[in-house]
């Protein structure tokens, strides 16, 4: 069994430096797993120095235009493991991920994994999810266990259900989200989906977030759960529950922040609740408008060829 990691990147070459050793410091712990390295820099075709232990790992790539999920599938179609572990180049893993990871592979074999996200520096759990210390098969009301910073997912899983969207995703029309759109996708195929909470990711933690960049991610969320209402109907009230709970949510906190500033105002540093409300409806307004259409030609196609 062979595991590609791939790291797409943009100007992070310190951060790039650390994943790939990382990476390295597990596989010296596992060397009976076969692994590469495939590393896509995005908009500049130029040569950079990054220092590897073990050159003969990785394998770097450089494509003109930026974009996230273009990297993504650029980089799938020239990995040739059975496995791939999506990074961000700001990220890392446990020294003992591949020994867990290939063993919960030959155990479960699920089309796809992902595991505890942390923050190295505060020593804390990215989100309230990830407090969970059970093995378990994720549904639809889960997706948020499936983060794009960390996530596997089984190579011929990806062939059959399709690439990354390449409108979702940093540097695209929606700039969030891709890895989410995967995840139902999958669902949708009836795959499944395992979080494994020895599967350790280190990733840092915005505790203050800009009111763009959150309003820009529940923005790609929103037009992600409206595509799912398009494409996964028999599973409509699902995502109309999901739209309906993250706005309710965001307003009520919105009014509490109206009226007892104080008591959110750690919360809203991160979390920024009017950017949330207010991308989300956006983002599904803007893909009922603008998007809809492309996705139920693409569907029509997918389901004719399967």
């Amino acid at each position: 069994m062979k595991i590609s990691f791939i790291i797409p990147s943009v100007d992070r070459d310190k951060e790039l430096q650390e994943c790939i050793s990382c990476i390295e410091k597990a596989y010296e712990r596992a060397k009976d797993v076969d692994i590469e390295i495939l590393v896509v820099f995005q908009g500049k075709e130029e040569n950079k120095t990054i220092k590897t232990n073990h050159p003969e790992l990785s394998t770097f790539y450089c494509i003109k235009k930026k974009g996230l999920s273009l990297a993504r599938n650029f980089a799938i179609r020239k990995s040739t493991g059975e496995y791939l572990v999506f990074l961000d180049d700001d990220a890392a893993i446990k020294e003992d991920f591949l020994d867990a990871l290939s063993k919960n592979i030959s155990i479960i074999g699920a089309g796809a994994f992902c595991g505890k996200i942390i923050d190295p520096i505060k020593n804390q759990y990215y989100a309230t999810c990830f407090l969970e210390n059970k093995c378990k098969r994720l549904n639809r009301f889960e997706f948020r266990y499936f983060m794009g910073s960390a996530h596997v997912l089984k190579k011929t899983v990806i062939e059959k259900i399709g690439f990354y969207d390449e409108r979702f995703g940093a540097g695209a029309q929606y700039p969030a989200a891709e890895e989410s759109d995967i995840f139902f996708r999958m669902k949708h195929e009836g795959e499944e989906i395992i979080y494994h909470p020895k599967l350790i990711f280190y990733h840092p933690l915005n505790c203050v977030t800009s009111a763009l960049k959150r309003f820009n991610y529940s923005y790609a969320v929103g037009a992600m759960i409206t595509k799912q209402a398009f494409t996964d109907s028999s599973h409509l009230f699902i995502y109309l529950f999901i739209i309906i709970e993250i706005v309710f949510k965001s307003f009520l906190r919105v009014l509490q922040g109206v009226f007892f500033l104080k008591s959110i105002e750690t919360k809203n540093a991160r979390f920024r609740y009017r950017s949330v409300l207010m991308g989300t409806l956006k983002g599904a307004y803007d893909y009922v408008k603008n998007g809809a259409e492309v996705t139920i030609r693409k569907q029509r196609k997918y389901d004719a060829t399967n």
